[in-house]
Formats: C-alpha cells, sequence, structure tokens
C-alpha cells in the first residue's frame, strides 16, 4: 500500500541534469502515490502538502542523521546468475563463459530463473538499487517475479529461434513479450532486446537482429570490447572493431546499451558518441575476469553518455553499486595519475541518472517535485561515515549497503527499516539452495 510519506529533517543529495550533485541539509521530501511532491526546507511548506494530499493521515519519517538520495539504477546485469555464485571463479572470461557457465545455464529449468532473480533483487534492494537492466533468457519468470516485488527493470526479449544449426529473427516472441510487459509489468517493467555480443552469432543474422529492434522500437541489449580476444576475432572475421560491426548492422542507437567497451579505438569512441550510445562500465567483473580498464575518462572526454554495472553474480560475486562508484572513480584516477577525474558527484550521477535513462525510465533517479519517487534512505550513524563531511563523498567513498535504512520504488516500500516488505526471502534461500545444489 502506498501512503503519503513526510520525510522530515533530512540531508537530501542528488544529481541533477547538467548540474552537479547537490546538497541540501535541514530539508523535508514529501511523497505521495508514486511521486515526489515536494522537496525544500520549509517544514510548514512541507507539512501542508502532506496533510493536503492525505487529509491529516500520512506518515512521519525522521531523518535526523539520515541522508535521502536517488536509488541507483544498475545498468548491466544478469540477475539469476547469482544461483551460481562463487562456483566458477578465476576464469578468463572464455573459459569461463563457455565452459563453466553455458553448460550450467543449459540445464536451468523456469524456477531457477525466477528465484534466482529474486534472489539478486533482494541483494540489490538491500543495497540501494531500485532498478537494472538484465540482459538474460527467462524473461517471463523475470518480468513477473520483478512485478510482483515492485522492482523497476529493462528486461530482454531472446527475440530469436535456434532450429537445425540456424538462427532466426522471432518477431512473436517480440511481441508476446511487449504485451506481457504491458499487463503484468505494472508500469515497472520495459522490454529490450537480447544481442549479447558480435561472437555468439553468425554475422549474416545481427542485420536482422537490428530490423527487429527497429519493427518494434525496443532499445538494444549488447557486450561490446569485453576483452582483446573478441576485437582480435571480430577483426579476423569482419575486417573491423565490435563497435563499428554492429554500427555497420545498424545495431547502435540511442537507446542501446553497450557494456563493458574495455577496448575502444578513438574512433570506436567517436562512433558510440555520434550514436549517443549508452556505455555501462562494470569495473569489477572487468578486473575478476582479467579484461582489463576502460578508459572512462577517454570516453568521458569523447562525449559518450556513461552508466554504471556492476554484471552477474558469478564474474562480480556481488551486486554493489557503492563498490562500483568506488572502483570507477580510483581506477580512472590510477589509470590517468589524475587525482581531479571520475570525481564522486561525476560517478554518483553515473549510477543513478545516467542508469535510470539508460533503462528508459526518464522520470526517475533525481530528487526533484514531479519525479517518480525511487529513494534511498541512508543512515550515516555508523563508524564507516561519520562524521560525515561532504555527503556526496561520503555515499561515493564510503558507504556500503549495511548503511541502507529503507528504499522506496514508485512510492512502495520496498525495504522498511531494514526489512524487505515484498520478497520471502526465507523462500528464496531455500530454492536457490536447491537450484545450486543441482548446477554447481
Amino acid at each position: 500500500m502506498k501512503k503519503t510519506v513526510l520525510f522530515s529533517d533530512i540531508t537530501i543529495v542528488s544529481s541533477h541534469d547538467d548540474v552537479k550533485a547537490t546538497v541540501m541539509e535541514n530539508a523535508f521530501c514529501v511523497v505521495s502515490d508514486d511521486r515526489i511532491c515536494y522537496v525544500g526546507q520549509s517544514k510548514e511548506a512541507a507539512l501542508e502538502k502532506a496533510e493536503s494530499l492525505s487529509s491529516g493521515d500520512f506518515e512521519t519519517y525522521d531523518g535526523r542523521n539520515k541522508i535521502l538520495a536517488p536509488t541507483f539504477a544498475n545498468a548491466h546485469a544478469h540477475t539469476p546468475m547469482s544461483i551460481f555464485r562463487n562456483i566458477a571463479d578465476d576464469f578468463a572470461l572464455q573459459d569461463w563463459l563457455f565452459n563453466e557457465i553455458i553448460p550450467r545455464e543449459d540445464r536451468m529449468i523456469a524456477d531457477d530463473f525466477t528465484y534466482g532473480h529474486l534472489l539478486t533483487l533482494a541483494e540489490m534492494i538491500e543495497g540501494g538499487t531500485a532498478c537494472a537492466a538484465n540482459m538474460y533468457d527467462g524473461a517471463d519468470q523475470i518480468t513477473l517475479a520483478s512485478a510482483e516485488a515492485g522492482f523497476r527493470l529493462q528486461q530482454t526479449a531472446m527475440g530469436k529461434t535456434f532450429k537445425d544449426g540456424v538462427w532466426s529473427a522471432d518477431s512473436k516472441n517480440v511481441e508476446d513479450f511487449i504485451a506481457l510487459c504491458n499487463e503484468k509489468g505494472k508500469g515497472l517493467i520495459k522490454p529490450s532486446l537480447l544481442v549479447h555480443s558480435v561472437y555468439l552469432y553468425p554475422g549474416s543474422f545481427y542485420a536482422d537482429l537490428s530490423e527487429l529492434a527497429k519493427k518494434y522500437e525496443i532499445p538494444v541489449s549488447v557486450h561490446i570490447s569485453e576483452t582483446i580476444k573478441e576485437n582480435e576475432d571480430c577483426l579476423s572475421s569482419y575486417g573491423c572493431t565490435p563497435v563499428e560491426y554492429l554500427d555497420q548492422t545498424g545495431l547502435l542507437s540511442d537507446t542501446t546499451v553497450a557494456a563493458h567497451c574495455v577496448h575502444l579505438t578513438e574512433n570506436d569512441m567517436r562512433i558510440l558518441s555520434e550514436r549517443k550510445t549508452w556505455v555501462a562500465h562494470n569495473a569489477s567483473s572487468n578486473m575478476k575476469l582479467a579484461s582489463g580498464f576502460a578508459d572512462m575518462v577517454g570516453m568521458q572526454k569523447a562525449g559518450i553518455r556513461l552508466c554504471l554495472g556492476t554484471d552477474g553474480a558469478s564474474s562480480n560475486n556481488n551486486q554493489d553499486m557503492f563498490i562500483e562508484m568506488r572502483l570507477a572513480s580510483f581506477m580512472a584516477k590510477g589509470k590517468t595519475y589524475d587525482p581531479t577525474v571520475m570525481c564522486a558527484s561525476d560517478v554518483f550521477h553515473m549510477a543513478t541518472r545516467n542508469g535510470y535513462l539508460a533503462c528508459g525510465f526518464e522520470d526517475c533517479g533525481i530528487i526533484e517535485e514531479g519525479m517518480k519517487a525511487d529513494i534511498q534512505i541512508i543512515d550515516y550513524d555508523c563508524p564507516q561515515m561519520w562524521p560525515l563531511g561532504n555527503p556526496v563523498s561520503s555515499l561515493v567513498y564510503s558507504c556500503g549497503p549495511k548503511c541502507v535504512e529503507s528504499v522506496m520504488i514508485d512510492g512502495r516500500f520496498v525495504l522498511y527499516k531494514h526489512d524487505l516488505t515484498t520478497i520471502d526471502f526465507e523462500k528464496v534461500k531455500f530454492e536457490t539452495k536447491k537450484t545450486m545444489e543441482r548446477l554447481k
């Protein structure tokens, strides 16, 4: 149930479009239904707004020693892979994917997608994440589970079939999935098309996928230039880089979410900037799989739109966006020998507003009147965040999931004072333990 809530005497930290993150201390915020209805420092104005929206029946949330911030949007994830956590480690990407992960994925059943996804949602929510771009099969089960949990998602449709050794575009699959999102998604689910990479399908098939995405006007989700081998193989097969090849097939646009982009040429960066393609940086996964260090500063200077992702829990092992912000900033500073690059405000914006935009949710990711009420409450009355100092720096460099006290998505508390309200975590634990034992 959604109830009008007045957050009182709280520190509000938020990015804004074309403006670095701002801090408002001793502030008030009113949420009613699914929207933010007041943001400011007037207690009287906040009370008047809350009373007018609820006939006096509203909750007051004490914000002393707390930060109110936008929730994170994880721009690249493989949510059911939580069931493969800690069982396929210390491999290079090609060995990890083809020898360890895909053989296990081939044995998955419907419940594995549902409960693996819910396990990841529980972890994400407890870490302040309320939205994700999810690249994975099992779209129907994942969509229904997300809607029930009240979680925002950009979910991939397969959009293809493989029969007698031949790949074919599947329009009906996309149509059916779009219909499911509209009918059962509760306004929280947006469809995209799973392209995966330049190395998973035959070259002639990518133009068909491009036409499918354009026909149904849905975004594309794809890995690009994650490894040196991927680039070398693409150059050998097509005489160009993965970015150049995908651009030739028409798969790069302003709604495409391109994950990794570790090994880019200057021309690749130019293309991604001109196409306004979203690049999702996955710092932890890139390092764990020894894929390399993406040139985030170079991409930023090229005008590429940047966001952050965790990748799956098998190649990262957690879904902690606080770590991804910290690593994105620290790696850029270490790579360039320049402590001023990728400042806290930059990576906070990538993790919040830019992530939501990449996932297709334009009215989320900012604490402003009229925006959707996707917010997190951080309790900084703890050793790792005290004294607070600069609140933006504190969120990026000091904070972690254990500091997240409450999370609201679409005006509904999905985590309330450390308790999950929409996910039966004991059942999820029971089901995913069975899955782990079967697939490990």
